[in-house]
């Protein structure tokens, strides 16, 4: 096991830093920590904790320049990528369990019936250690918020980043202190699978966020100490288009949920399905708007870079497959000139599901279209796929977009709108199948890094129940609770 994890920039491939790995055993004592900070974190309660989080916020709009330069440096995301993606949602969430936790997670009584003379409540406690697994595409906003969550729940963290932007978790712990957390409350170790096995095996939930292929082991292995998961996975987000949209803001927002961040978010637009009878519109429209994306290299570019060689080999594999079968593409289609890792956007039609452009995450800049007669076909389509996690519909009438979404299989739906969601702190996010399950944000957050307790209290003036013993009564007794 090597002892540093080097970081590289995707938009030149110069070495940004590096960080120290962390053995098992490092693991083992963080968690540790950790848990021993949990005593005195919990105690605190919602009111005591809130102060931190006031601080943490502080400190990421003090250190804001910080952040987007070395998240941008990891990844070669545009800058604006970086305020959109990791800060603004993440600084939004802080401030929404500031104003809501304390209602959210308070005792919630409960009715009694068939006994009205007993007293009832649930109350929402920790889990205790929460490990968050993160990835690579938002290296910041998606360890710090769901570490936000897991904390306002009265959890301590340990977030292990993903081993191709380490810097950016690294960030947090910085903050953390910054924001002066008590000693064990966040922590942040390195490494790859050997660090990540000894988070599994140690925490009492894990919080992962990354592919199917990648989330299935982690269950396996947590099944072993029946520790639960939250899985927040992949795409393969529909977009559709029907007969009555506004045909320009549909264009507009199918660029933009294709193209930002490079492609590289689990709820980018990755198929878009359009009315046979708007089809030729609107693709004139999207070849317009495309054309006014600045797609160079340079620092003026729209697009940022491409995380690495094998993310362009898949976006590189899932157009060629399209072309062999009968896929055309519009523009776009090649990965830069530069040095650096970037792909064109790329604009493809004539698509179906025979394709792996139309049924596997690309994760890339890339739009493919597909013609569909009627509304239904649109929504057999956009269900048809091993995924669940976010879709769109655009349509002028409420009621029938309303309809529309709600008949989608996916964890979130926008209606005339993309990927906004994610931006509303209050919304639970999270899919269904192979798009995970357990949910970040809204009241669902707090509730997947909590358990509940059911507690009855009872009266001391009687002696004993009726139906204890000695048998008194028999069925007279039960009679009258039926």
């Amino acid at each position: 096991m090597d002892d540093r994890i080097v970081s590289h920039n995707p938009r030149t491939g110069e070495r940004v830093g590096e960080v120290d790995v962390a053995r098992p055993e490092d693991v083992r004592d963080a968690v540790a920590a950790a848990r021993k900070a949990a005593v005195e974190w919990v105690a605190l309660g919602h009111d005591g904790r809130k102060r931190y989080f006031k601080a943490l916020k502080g400190a990421m709009i003090t250190n804001l320049d910080r952040i987007v330069e070395v998240v941008q440096s990891e990844t070669g995301k545009h800058n604006d990528d970086v305020y959109l993606g990791d800060i603004s949602p993440a600084v939004s969430l802080i401030d929404y369990y500031i104003r809501k936790a304390g209602k959210l997670l308070a005792p919630q009584r409960r009715g009694t019936w068939p006994f009205p003379w007993k007293k009832a409540w649930v109350e929402r406690h920790p889990r205790g250690v929460a490990g968050v697994i993160s990835p690579w595409n938002y290296p910041f906003g998606i360890p710090i918020e769901a570490a936000i969550t897991a904390l306002v729940a009265g959890n301590t963290v340990v977030v292990k980043p993903s081993d191709v932007t380490p810097l950016s978790g690294q960030l947090i712990a910085e903050l953390a202190e910054e924001a002066d957390f008590p000693p064990g409350v966040v922590q942040v170790v390195h490494g790859q699978v050997e660090a990540g096995e000894a988070l599994i095996d140690s925490a009492d939930i894990i919080h992962f966020t990354g592919s199917p292929w990648t989330a299935k082991k982690i269950a396996k292995r947590a099944a072993e100490t029946l520790t639960p998961v939250v899985l927040e996975l992949g795409g393969k987000d529909a977009m559709v288009v029907l007969d009555d949209a506004n045909l320009s803001r549909a264009a507009k927002g199918a660029v933009w949920g294709s193209l930002f961040n490079a492609g590289q978010t689990c709820v980018s637009v990755e198929r878009i399905y359009v009315d046979e009878s708007v089809y030729d519109t609107f693709l004139s429209k999207v070849e317009t708007e495309i054309g006014k994306v600045n797609a160079g290299e340079g620092d003026n570019s729209d697009i940022g870079a491409i995380i690495g060689p094998t993310q362009l080999d898949v976006i590189e594999r899932h157009l060629s497959d399209a072309v062999a079968k009968g896929a055309h593409i519009v523009t776009g289609g090649k990965p830069g000139d530069g040095p650096g890792q970037f792909f064109e956007p790329t604009l493809v039609v004539d698509v179906d599901h025979t394709m792996d452009l139309m049924t596997e995450e690309t994760f890339g800049p890339v739009m493919a279209v597909m013609k569909v007669r009627n509304e239904q076909e649109a929504l057999e389509l956009a269900n048809d796929s091993t995924y669940g996690l976010h879709g769109s519909v655009w349509s002028r009438d409420k009621d029938r977009r309303r309809n529309f979404a709600s008949a989608m299989r996916t964890g979130t739906v926008a209606a005339n709108d993309v990927m906004i969601n994610y931006a509303i702190p209050s919304l639970p996010f999270g899919g269904i199948g192979e798009s995970g399950y357990g949910s970040n944000f809204g009241p669902e957050g707090l509730d997947a890094f909590t358990y509940p307790k059911a507690i009855t209290d009872g009266r001391m003036t009687t002696p004993r129940e009726a139906w204890w013993f000695p048998r008194v009564g028999g069925r007279k007794v039960w009679r009258t609770l039926v």
